[in-house]
């Protein structure tokens, strides 16, 4: 699977006219402050519930991959494109319902994921980060542009491109993914739209034959291994949020500066009108189509413990359907002056397709003349409501729930609370937050019925139970950053994927106790940067290191007063532990209690600017350079051994008014 150049030029070209369009949208207007807020919304109830300005920062920008701003330590195979699970047990999430996309989540785009702008003036960026190993390079190409067509319009876009062809034999994987978004804020009626997508493809080699290759003379692409598969998931999604709100009018005076005919600045006052929204009516319209693929052209004979249909080749696919759609009614806050608070009550119905298909046998031409296919169909019809606050400097909080009444999920339920408040200490402020929920979920469709060449059960897993409550405390002073996260979950019947491949239920109950701890040290020139996650598993059924560190000690500078300067050197570890070990034709990671893996520091020196009349950023980096005089039986799980050292580059290119 090699890199075609057309695509590259497709990409490249789409970037430049992106960009060019930008720089002459701009050109044309005034000149203006520049002014870009962002937001998220609620997956449930569609309520923006983050309000941020695009971080446009050159820190750390060698470390910034789909892997690393997903966890700080992930179980892979090693190469960029890889199935992925966090070593982090809290960091782990679901973004779909959909078992075989769970190790693709750093690579998919969800609805609730995309962030809907509002800008004074267009903004655009470009980055490309390149790894440089002889023919066996690494590319990261990603764009994004958003602008505001009028005062109450904006549209964008975002893709990002993927392809690393690994180190070892049959490892290549590729990937691209992106957004493309929409919104309208008027005084009564508003809306967001999104269409998001993904498609990856990583080969599988199921880790090499023998490990003690690595202390030998052969280079990692010669290095036999143990399997030949191919793996590939499709993501789509369509995402339609709008609202009607019954309003109030009031009147508010607003300063501003004008010149006058002389040229001179003058101030000025006027009354502007706001509409406080009363009540809002919304409707949520969303639909996802996940597809997961396995291949193999040729059999893997004692690879796995049963091939059931196919002897000399597999191609098995499973896909899930889902369409939702929510009617709400929402008290807003904004009006509610007394109590200060805002209140929803919601429905919501789903309807799943649930998909497998299996070839028997190819013909000639690597067509599958014979399928066996699973198509079922199911509807489930959820009540909810929420309590939230917002608004305000010092206390904000949110409390939601919402249970299945009809359906395949019946009984499934989920209670929601998080509080945060934010005051002064001294100089400087603190904040403290705290978060609990209470979840009963139904067990994915596929792990209760499945049918693959090499893998089939029938289960009738109970629902898991989930209790979760967590605090944090942050303490920022100007030398000394301090946060502390402190989680406790309990899991009841808790499902996992067995040393065989086959999913189990636990008949115990699974606490997991976490502290994640981020103190970082500045001075004017040295900054120190850490880490640590403690963690403690009360089962062997959910494996976890005990420890889980990230450190970046770099200096810190400018440069005759153009050039901002980071350079430091990072580490990544985490201690020995009974890493699970990848299933290929599952694209699951099952528990196994035969090897330790860990104890092993991975770590990077690197050089990071940027140029501020340019608003460009570049780095270099040297990756995992003490790969060539530490032992080299370093592995990411049994039999997978981690990437070796490698030299990137890149840079990231801002282009606003």
């Amino acid at each position: 699977m090699k890199i075609q150049k057309q695509t590259y030029q497709r990409l490249i070209g789409i970037c430049v006219l992106m960009i060019c369009m930008t720089v002459g949208v701009t050109a044309k207007e005034k000149a203006v402050p520049t002014v870009i807020k962002a937001w998220t919304l609620d997956g449930w109830t569609g309520v923006a519930d983050t309000l941020e300005t695009i971080d446009s920062s050159y820190m750390h920008f060698p470390m910034r991959s789909a892997l690393n701003n997903y966890s700080i330590s992930n179980t892979t195979n090693s190469n960029l494109v890889s199935p992925v699970q966090s070593r982090v047990y809290f960091d782990r999430k679901k973004t779909t319902d959909f078992i075989f996309a769970d190790a693709y989540t750093p690579y998919i785009i969800t609805p609730q994921q995309v962030k809907f702008y509002h800008t004074t003036t267009p903004y655009s960026t470009i980055a490309y980060k390149k790894g440089f190993v002889n023919n066996l390079d690494q590319n990261d190409l990603s764009f994004s542009f958003t602008g505001n067509v009028t005062r109450r319009v904006n549209i964008g876009t975002t893709i990002d491109y993927l392809n690393s062809y690994g180190r070892f034999i049959n490892q290549e994987g590729k990937t691209t993914f992106g957004s493309v978004f929409g919104s309208y804020n008027g005084n009564h009626y508003s809306l967001q739209g999104a269409f998001t997508w993904n498609t990856l493809k990583n080969f599988e080699n199921g880790g090499l034959r023998n490990t003690n290759d690595l202390l030998g003379v052969l280079k990692p692409e010669d290095m036999s291994v143990n399997m030949q598969g191919m793996s590939d998931l499709r993501y789509l999604s369509g995402y339609l949020n709008h609202y009607y709100s019954i309003c109030v009018e009031r009147e508010r005076k607003v300063n501003y500066r004008e010149r006058n005919e002389e040229g001179q600045w003058e101030k000025k006052d006027s009354i502007k009108i706001e509409y406080i929204p009363v009540t809002t009516f919304r409707h949520i319209f969303e639909v996802n189509d996940v597809t997961k693929r396995y291949v193999e052209q040729t059999a893997n004979q004692g690879f796995y413990p049963n091939t059931y249909y196919n002897p000399t080749s597999t191609l098995d696919s499973a896909a899930c359907l889902t369409i939702k759609n929510t009617l709400s009614v929402t008290f807003e806050e904004e009006f509610n002056t007394l109590l200060k608070f805002g209140a929803m009550v919601y429905a919501m119905n789903e309807t799943q397709r649930h998909l497998s298909l299996i070839a028997h046998h190819f013909d000639s031409v690597g067509v599958p003349p014979e399928i066996t296919f699973e198509n079922r169909w199911t509807n489930n019809t959820y009540i909810g409501g929420a309590l939230y606050k917002n608004r305000g400097k010092h206390v904000h909080y949110g409390f939601d729930g919402n249970v299945c009444l009809v359906g395949y999920k019946l009984g499934e339920f989920q209670v929601n609370g998080h509080i945060d408040a934010g005051f002064k200490l001294g100089k400087d402020s603190m904040t403290l937050a705290a978060n609990v929920y209470f979840r009963n979920e139904t067990p994915d469709y596929y792990l209760q019925t499945y049918r693959s060449n090499h893998y089939q059960w029938d289960n009738e897993f109970k629902k898991q139970y989930r209790l979760h409550v967590s605090g944090e405390v942050s303490y920022p002073t100007k030398w000394v950053k301090p946060k502390l996260n402190v989680s406790f979950e309990n899991i009841t019947q808790h499902i996992y994927f067995d040393s065989d491949g086959t999913p189990k239920q636990a008949d115990h109950d699974i606490q997991v106790l976490a502290a994640d701890l981020q103190l970082n040290l500045t001075t004017p020139w040295i900054n120190l940067d850490n880490s640590v996650v403690y963690q403690m598993s009360s089962s062997d059924k959910l494996p976890l290191p005990a420890l889980v560190m990230y450190n970046n000690l770099y200096y810190h500078g400018t440069w005759a007063k153009v050039l901002d300067v980071q350079i430091g050197v990072d580490m990544r570890f985490f201690t020995k532990y009974y890493a699970p070990i990848l299933n290929p034709a599952l694209g699951q990671f099952c528990i196994q209690n035969e090897q330790k893996i860990g104890n092993y520091p991975v770590m990077n020196v690197y050089a990071n600017f940027y140029v501020r009349n340019l608003r460009l950023k570049l780095f270099a980096q040297y990756q995992h350079f003490n790969a060539s005089f530490m032992n080299q039986q370093y592995l990411e799980m049994p039999n997978y051994p981690m990437a070796p050292d490698m030299f990137r580059a890149g840079l990231s290119w801002h282009f606003y008014k």
